[in-house]
């Protein structure tokens, strides 16, 4: 299946990315309200990134671990520095942050390992532990691609259910790094692939399909139901299996958007939105830092009234919007540049 640009795959990262933003902001470590839902934003990138390397992977696999690599690293590892140098020198300013060296090389190298101040599965930077899931992905795809490049997406979800229910069946208790890759989150990768042969067999007989008698309002009202389903359960029923109660909607809302913008052409060609999709991986790591930087330093008392409270909400994503904007403009893209031209 031919690659093209995706446009709505870009909107859906932006509402993954400033959902959590959201959460962290609302959350009990920042505004504390009532109604702190986003955290399954992170689902939706999972179900996203199972489709999207699956997507990319089996049309152009060379050199598609080091594609990977270069996409990942540069701003991970610089964003981890910067932590760490402030962790350094600032430590007062971090509540689940220290500036240890042999945590800092795990970080580095994307190997889950306990962190000294939480005692939990955390690298340097808060959010990378999500990062350790996509690299363990990129490896079992890579090793896929060496086994049978047609078949890789089908080897990499075999290996990811195989090794699961291995460690859950033969090591239940375990608390390394083996149960770290187990967890069931990684079954919204799988989620996504899922995703993608749906999506290429649609592709495949787009004419017929978008002549089926109301598929198109289905779709649309799949989407939305999903979107809703993944709020409200976050928010009330937050003990329900992750996988289930958040992966199940964010396959349904990947699969809908896709196919409205394949088969109808209903699909958000705005640029703002275009520039942000692009900018939600930076948008998605360092957020939590200017948030509880603004709110801790700025905004010591959350005693606001509604319209303040809103007020710094919007100013809060906005803020972190810009300045992730900026990063990928100055650095982000300019780094990635540059590392194509010499490694691929």
């Amino acid at each position: 299946m031919k690659t093209r640009t995706l446009h709505n795959l870009h909107a859906l990262r932006v509402i993954a990315a400033l959902g959590v933003v959201y959460f962290h902001t609302t959350s009990t470590a920042g505004l504390n309200l009532e109604w702190d839902v986003g955290s399954r934003g992170v689902d939706v990138f999972f179900v996203i990134s199972g489709f999207i390397i699956a997507y990319i992977g089996t049309s152009k696999p060379e050199q598609f671990f080091v594609r990977r690599l270069i996409r990942v690293v540069p701003f991970y590892w610089a964003a981890t520095l910067c932590v760490f140098a402030a962790a350094t020198v600032a430590p007062h300013l971090f509540r689940t942050t220290t500036a240890d060296v042999g945590h800092l090389a795990y970080s580095m190298a994307f190997v889950p390992h306990k962190n000294p101040a939480s005692d939990e599965m955390m690298p340097t930077l808060l959010l990378g532990w999500s990062l350790n899931f996509e690299m363990f992905f990129y490896v079992l795809f890579a090793a896929g691609l060496r086994i049978a490049k047609h078949w890789a997406p089908v080897v990499c979800v075999a290996a990811i259910v195989a090794f699961c229910g291995a460690i859950h069946l033969f090591a239940p208790d375990a608390h390394d790094i083996t149960s770290f890759y187990a967890r069931p989150i990684v079954l919204e990768f799988c989620y996504g692939i899922g995703v993608f042969y749906l999506f290429a067999w649609c592709s495949d007989r787009a004419d017929a399909m978008a002549r089926i008698p109301g598929l198109k309002l289905m779709l649309a009202l799949v989407l939305v139901g999903s979107l809703v389903t993944l709020v409200v359960c976050e928010h009330e029923y937050p003990t329900v299996p992750r996988y289930l109660v958040a992966g199940i909607p964010s396959f349904f809302i990947v699969l809908s958007a896709l196919l409205l913008e394949r088969l109808f052409g209903v699909a958000t060609g705005n640029k703002t939105i275009f520039a942000l999709g692009e900018a939600s991986y930076i948008i998605y790591l360092v957020h939590p830092y200017i948030i509880f930087s603004v709110l801790r330093v700025l905004v010591k008392d959350h005693a606001l009234n509604t319209p303040a409270m809103v007020a710094l909400i919007l100013a809060l994503v906005a803020l972190t919007s810009v300045l992730s904007l900026a990063i990928h403009a100055w650095f982000e893209k300019p780094a990635m540049a540059f590392l194509r031209k010499r490694l691929t």
